[in-house]
């Protein structure tokens, strides 16, 4: 038996690629940092891979934001850039929603999520600093300007020198009276042009405040101080002659601490003729600082 050689065939078989699976980010979550005014080329960059085998569907051809309304854009390359230039004040932070598409149009399953800050710009200066400090008075020390610094935005300093000024922002409240002169003292509490001073600076008419105990205050407007021992005793003639029944004395005073019990008696003006001490009735406008 012959057996008749028929000859070979060579069969080319070429499998398709199938477009299973999708893009895939190579991170999930991805930050950057824009000035505040500035419109940026490229802030940063995401990128995605697919397992696909072929060039149509292992390659990625797209990018897209899909956080709507927001002033950024993206190329296909996977640059991000800002579309306006930001505010720091309108909003500090932003946070968009990108997807990826393979050259079959196949989609990322999971997004990837971009956490863009805006930076303000850095203008040398003290932070951390409020203009108004409020203080209740018997807490003891309060520290003004906990949170203070001083940003040189990354430049060298050679040295610094600072000046804290404290002032009281109510004029007629609160106990600040003592930097007040006589005559707007008189303006504050709305005394009429003719009112007369019972303790004025002592000098050789007016010597009855002369052994008086001071403390602080102006030279032409000395503030006394009484600790209870001691008195000013007013002549007859400095008080106006022409007084009615009801008239108003005004003070002002700062009432130190008592060592004695709170209800303990204070006598602030009375009316004597050596023999018997009579209690002047009159209407006691005064106000106490504590």
């Amino acid at each position: 038996m012959f057996v008749k050689d028929l000859g070979r065939a060579v069969v080319h078989v070429q499998v398709g690629d199938v477009n299973e699976f999708s893009p895939v980010f190579s991170s999930l979550e991805y930050s950057g940092s824009v000035l505040e005014g500035r419109v940026y080329d490229s802030i940063l960059q995401v990128q995605a891979t697919d397992e696909d085998c072929s060039p149509q569907y292992s390659q990625i051809c797209n990018y897209q934001i899909t956080t709507e309304d927001t002033p950024f854009a993206i190329d296909r390359n996977g640059n991000i850039r800002n579309t306006e230039s930001l505010s720091f004040d309108a909003r500090p932070q932003y946070e968009i929603s990108v997807t990826a598409f393979d050259c079959g149009q196949k989609k990322a399953k999971r997004s990837a999520i971009v956490h863009i800050h805006v930076k303000p710009i850095c203008k040398p200066g003290w932070r951390g600093w409020t203009k108004r400090v409020d203080y209740e008075p018997g807490i003891g020390s309060k520290q003004l300007f906990p949170k203070m610094h001083l940003e040189t935005c990354e430049g060298a300093v050679s040295s610094v020198q600072t000046t804290v000024e404290l002032q009281t922002s109510h004029i007629g409240k609160g106990c600040d009276r003592e930097t007040y002169s006589e005559k707007s003292l008189q303006k504050l509490c709305g005394a009429s042009s003719g009112s007369t001073d019972l303790l004025p600076a002592p000098s050789a008419a007016f010597n009855w405040t002369a052994s008086l105990m001071t403390d602080g205050g102006r030279d032409s407007d000395l503030i006394y101080r009484f600790d209870g021992r001691q008195a000013a005793n007013i002549p007859d003639w400095i008080t106006p002659q022409n007084l009615t029944d009801q008239f108003t004395i005004a003070t002002w005073m700062k009432h130190g601490p008592s060592p004695g019990l709170r209800g303990e008696k204070e006598t602030l003006l009375c009316n004597s003729d050596k023999t018997v001490v009579v209690q002047a009735e009159v209407q006691l406008q005064h106000t106490v600082c504590f």
